[in-house]
């Protein structure tokens, strides 16, 4: 089974704005830490709340499990094992995926080690994290991959685990070529991912059950926009079932609210991919939109939290209303930022920026 250029492009239409929801993930909160203080507010009011669970830890929330589902899918499209494909694979992949991932964790290495060897800049580092200059061998390569925490670039975390499972899809592919056998791991992952039960720091749960997920799909010859006939019933429960998380946050309950809504959000995006494609202006800049996706990622942090810090310690908001103008306003400085610096870079150094986004060109 091969994608039409129909379902081609609603998948890539859906990219960018499932890496703002990645920005928004990493945009909560109140407060920020300095070096000697807190500042912001700890305890906000129930619609700042209430906004920024629907947003960041519930609407948000869909964006890692959809790239990781959409990731095994397109891997094991119309994928046969030969050693020679798979060689192919994982040679594409080091392209893709390493190369940009061991550059940007080392940049970001180097960026804070500069920063936090300047004074007026290294007041911005709250301290709860090891400083860079007293890093050991191991330090330094557990912040570059990633070992045993996440890599200094945290976001990369994704990137890491996405890793990982090219190397484990031969043993995908041996299950995948058991009916039986690939449905009841299925079953038995999506069981794990649901009560939240897994011993295993690399890979994640989430990495692991949706990478696989999305094999699994695929294998069967699954047409992901399949559900489009459901789309308007689908999306109308995961409304109601997002603003229900919304105002459930740390009940005992509510992580099983919230996994239920992950997979309904799941559905509504790749349905709700449709509309966008058929509108013309929503197409071309969201199609355009999804080159930029991957330096988006990989360069919205640090760029979030020093702007975070910066505008917290100059204005230092004492009200609702501030910290949620602030909340929503950083993520659309970042893209935008992001954004002016990509033309910036793609005019400077275009090769450079063609490697290190994995060869993902405009």
């Amino acid at each position: 089974m091969k994608l039409d250029r129909f379902s081609s492009e609603r998948l890539d239409i859906i990219r960018f704005p499932l890496i703002v929801g990645v920005i928004f993930i990493h945009a909560i909160g109140s407060s920020v830490k300095l070096k000697n203080s807190n500042t912001g507010i700890e305890q906000i009011g129930f619609i700042s709340e209430f906004i920024q669970a629907f947003i960041s830890n519930g609407l948000a929330r869909i964006a890692v499990p959809l790239f990781f589902l959409i990731s095994g899918y397109l891997f094991f499209l119309a994928f046969t094992w030969s050693l020679e494909k798979y060689q192919s694979k994982v040679k594409s992949r080091l392209r893709t995926l390493v190369i940009p991932f061991l550059f940007w964790n080392a940049i970001c290495i180097l960026v804070f080690f500069i920063a936090q060897s300047i004074p007026s800049t290294s007041v911005f580092f709250s301290g709860s994290n090891q400083y860079i200059a007293t890093y050991n061998v191991f330090d330094f390569f557990n912040n570059l991959l990633g070992l045993n925490k996440s890599p200094i670039s945290y976001q990369f975390w994704f990137i890491r685990d996405l890793i990982v499972m090219v190397i484990l899809a031969p043993l995908f592919l041996l299950i995948l070529n058991n009916k039986n056998i690939s449905t009841f791991v299925f079953a038995c992952l999506f069981t794990l991912w649901f009560i939240g039960f897994w011993p295993i720091y690399v890979p994640s749960l989430a990495a692991f059950f949706f990478f696989y997920a999305g094999a699994y799909f695929s294998n069967m010859k699954f047409d992901l926009f399949s559900i489009d006939r459901y789309g308007k019933v689908i999306s109308s429960i995961y409304l109601i079932i997002l603003v229900t998380d919304s105002l459930t946050k740390g009940e005992v309950y509510s992580s099983y609210i919230h996994k239920i809504g992950i997979v309904f959000g799941i559905m509504t995006a790749l349905y709700l991919s449709k509309y966008a494609l058929q509108s013309t202006v929503a197409k071309n800049v969201l199609l355009k939109l999804s080159h930029y996706s991957f330096f988006v990622f990989a360069v919205h942090e640090p760029i979030l939290t020093i702007l975070k810090k910066i505008i917290y310690k100059l204005i230092v908001p004492t009200s609702d209303l501030a910290v949620t103008s602030i909340y929503l306003s950083i993520p659309i400085a970042v893209i935008l930022i992001s954004l002016a610096a990509y033309k910036v870079l793609s005019m400077a150094i275009p090769k450079t920026l063609n490697i290190v986004t994995g060869g993902r060109k405009t």
